[in-house]
């Protein structure tokens, strides 16, 4: 029996496991930035509970690992299994603890270094293994893989970006504070974003277009946001997937942002699927070894 354990900045989650079986799950919002004075052991204690009496080892992934979490383990280099993971493990001992096993995150190095840390178990936990795949959120990664390895690594910092421009920016002072979803906005802004010939430059010439288009009396206020978010989650795919093959784009999430990008790559004329990750089969994986 052991613990796996996905401890990100913003959450903690942990699994209780044997052998292919889940038996208990707890999860809790004491992300790595919320935990004080670096109080990781207490807050782990705290977390499990009589769990800690149960497990022979206990995993840790995401943020926990890194220099600004508990322990640092080292990034294994692009191409990278869940072996990898396993064998360039950190093992950390703690008295009244069962070992401690910090696993790596994944780095390429070539052309710009690029790395994730914890994204990797929901893909190694999947069924389907090869191709291109994009793990919506505030740092989108897009990942390619080849039988079963992760081969290659882009972040888009589109999520955070986007946020920051509808709080604290020209254009935010424009838009209301009652927020009402608003899809034919998010699909022209998704259409901006792909349009050759809309203007020079790209994304960033075309985001000022969500004030002026407003200035000109052709897109409301309260369509302003969903705009924004068109505008970026389709600059982020016509720069992933240009040059591609014409397989289908795997979406690893269930989440609505995750069908946002359903849409933008059906407006793109690509084909996708959304994936629903299995944090527990990609621990698996990794214990195996």
């Amino acid at each position: 029996m052991y613990i796996a354990i996905e401890w990100t900045s913003a959450a903690f989650r942990a699994l209780l496991m044997e052998h292919d079986k889940v038996l208990g799950e707890c999860r809790s919002d004491r992300g790595t930035v919320s935990v004080p004075d670096r109080a990781f052991e207490a807050t782990l204690r705290e977390e499990l509970g009589d769990w800690l009496d149960k497990a022979g080892r206990i995993f840790l992934s995401g943020m926990i690992t890194s220099r600004n979490g508990w322990i640092e383990s080292p990034f294994v280099p692009t191409p990278a299994s869940a072996s990898d993971l396993a064998t360039n493990a950190i093992t950390h001992h703690v008295a009244g603890l069962p070992p401690l096993l910090f696993l790596p995150g994944i780095a390429q190095t070539q052309p710009l270094p690029d790395v994730m840390r914890g994204e990797e178990m929901s893909l190694f936990g999947l069924t389907e293994t090869d191709g291109l795949f994009v793990l919506p959120g505030p740092h989108a990664k897009w990942v390619r893989m080849q039988d079963g390895r992760i081969i290659g690594i882009t972040t888009y910092m589109s999520g955070e970006i986007l946020n920051l421009l509808k709080k604290n920016s020209l254009v935010s002072r424009l838009i209301p504070e009652t927020y009402e979803e608003q899809p034919q906005a998010f699909h022209r802004g998704v259409l901006a974003a792909y349009d050759e010939g809309v203007l020079p430059g790209r994304i960033l010439a075309r985001l000022f277009s969500a004030r002026s288009l407003v200035l000109f009396d052709l897109l409301k206020p309260s369509e302003i946001s969903d705009y924004l978010t068109g505008l970026m989650i389709g600059a982020e795919i016509l720069e992933a997937v240009c040059g591609q093959e014409s397989r289908p784009i795997n979406i690893v999430n269930h989440s609505p942002l995750a069908r946002k990008y359903e849409t933008a790559l059906s407006l793109f004329g690509s084909e996708s699927r959304v994936l629903i990750p299995d944090l527990a089969a990609g621990f698996r994986k990794v214990a195996a070894y």
